[in-house]
């Protein structure tokens, strides 16, 4: 597909999943809402000024300007806190009972749940096996690096970094990330052929060349397959029949785990014997073939190259998004939550000196997950639901945070007053939501401005070098 269609398309569907996120919660709280008979002034898909607005039953409906989710006005919720916030769409009126303000506040990371299961019931159910799968298998280990050094091998299994269980890549990189920064080191606890070790591994790597985000270096995730990438056409390679694809088994009767395997033989002119499977075909029979190398036309920058066989060397696998390492819908579910609740253990309660400090460096805000969701939406179907099903846990999980102007806020103060059998003083209920307001929009703020630095000011820089 043309680029010139695939982003526009990407974009557009992009922009549906992620409203369908926010708008499902909103739905959730106005369903509620209206069960239990309290007033429901505006439902709104879309933020901003009204395109259009219909008074249905004594609600506004609109569809506004900023197509991204929406929002249900409820003055009944928190009539004192939410007026400014929401708007004064008539008089007054006195708050709700508090199990109803209970059971509306929570309708909304409700809505996001259920939304979350359909799309963990469609992946568990009808994606094809290759669609998920979690691995924590180490598949290459690159020669002089620093998980060379720590001692890692090709087929070691990763258990835990300092102690926090993992069971994807993702959390691999997750934990090994939190453990440090440059020259920092982690515990890595592997198990290899059966027996349980622990390796100490130095974190060198940056994810991102403008952040401070470190892992251990010269690690690739397997399942991986090492093989035949390009092949110089006329190439004793060529001449032999490999193709690109070709997985390379052994390489002078001795199994294939690195590269210099090919590339710094003692004797380069030496033949070599190999043993290879076509990638697409795993369980075929083995190829046995003997190659001589031959001189081929230099590299750029080249000066004397070796005698070579002709090929570019290749890693075949199937690389999978970290929110697709589960297949059982509650499995699927307890992942995301867990994620979730590693952020904000690391952020409330580190584990380690300055785990606060990165987990929040490393959060992204609404332009980077809305950047990644179109990226994902390029991948394919099984992959945006799993990252739409992501999306909505966080949504759940993070609205029940027992903080003012979230749900969790509201459900707050509804159990305040079953408790104490009042209200809670309307003038700290106030005070703390107009507080918490301009923390959360000063959060905001931060997060796009890093969003912009992290992702649109590269692109832009990319396009004007381009």
């Amino acid at each position: 597909m043309s680029p010139y269609i695939l982003w526009p398309l990407s974009f557009l569907l992009a922009l549906v999943l992620f409203s369908l996120a926010v708008f499902i919660h909103e739905l959730g709280h106005f369903l509620a809402a209206r069960l239990l008979g309290m007033r429901a002034d505006v439902f709104s898909v879309g933020f901003g000024p009204a395109l259009w607005k219909k008074t249905i039953r004594g609600t506004e409906i609109r569809l506004s300007a900023i197509p991204f989710g929406g929002y249900v006005s409820l003055p009944q919720l928190d009539p004192e806190g939410m007026q400014g916030i929401q708007g004064d769409h008539g008089a007054p009126l006195p708050p709700a009972a508090p199990w109803k303000r209970v059971v509306v506040a929570f309708a909304g990371p409700f809505g996001n749940l259920l939304l979350a299961l359909v799309c963990a019931a469609a992946i568990a159910w009808l994606a094809p096996p290759e669609a998920t799968g979690a691995s924590t298998t180490v598949g290459y280990v690159e020669d002089g690096s620093s998980g060379a050094k720590a001692g890692f091998l090709r087929g070691d299994r990763i258990t835990a970094v300092n102690g926090n269980a993992v069971r994807s890549w993702s959390d691999f990189l997750v934990e090994s990330y939190l453990g440090g920064g440059t020259n920092a080191t982690v515990s890595v606890s592997v198990e290899r052929e059966g027996r349980p070790l622990t390796l100490t591994a130095t974190l060198d790597t940056r994810l991102q060349p403008e952040e401070e985000i470190y892992v251990i270096g010269g690690l690739l995730p397997g399942p991986l397959d090492l093989g035949v990438g390009d092949i110089v056409p006329g190439s004793p390679a060529d001449k032999a029949g490999l193709r690109r694809g070709d997985v390379i088994l052994t390489v002078d009767g001795a199994p294939f785990v690195r590269f210099e395997q090919l590339t710094a033989r003692p004797d380069p002119a030496a033949p070599v014997a190999l043993t290879v499977r076509a990638f697409a075909d795993p369980e075929g029979e083995p190829r046995a073939l003997t190659l001589t190398p031959e001189a081929l036309p230099a590299l750029p920058g080249e000066e004397n190259p070796p005698p070579r066989i002709g090929v570019t060397l290749g890693m075949f696998g199937q690389g999978r998004f970290q929110w697709m390492a589960e297949r059982g819908v509650w499995a699927q579910l307890r992942a995301d939550a867990m994620s979730v609740i590693r952020v904000l253990e690391a952020l409330c309660a580190p584990k380690t000196e300055g785990e606060a400090g990165r987990a929040a460096s490393g959060l992204g805000g609404p332009i980077m997950i809305f950047g990644l969701f179109v990226q994902v939406v390029q991948t394919g179907l099984w992959a945006s639901l799993g990252f739409l099903r992501l999306i909505c846990v966080n949504l759940a999980l993070l609205n029940l945070l027992p903080l003012p102007v979230l749900d969790g806020g509201h459900i707050l103060f509804a159990l305040y007053a079953i408790i104490r059998r009042k209200e809670a003083p309307a003038r700290l209920v106030n005070i703390l939501t107009n507080v918490f307001v301009w923390l959360l929009i000063a959060l905001f703020l931060i997060l796009i401005y890093r969003d912009s630095m992290r992702m649109i000011v590269p692109f832009f820089q990319n396009l004007i070098a381009g």
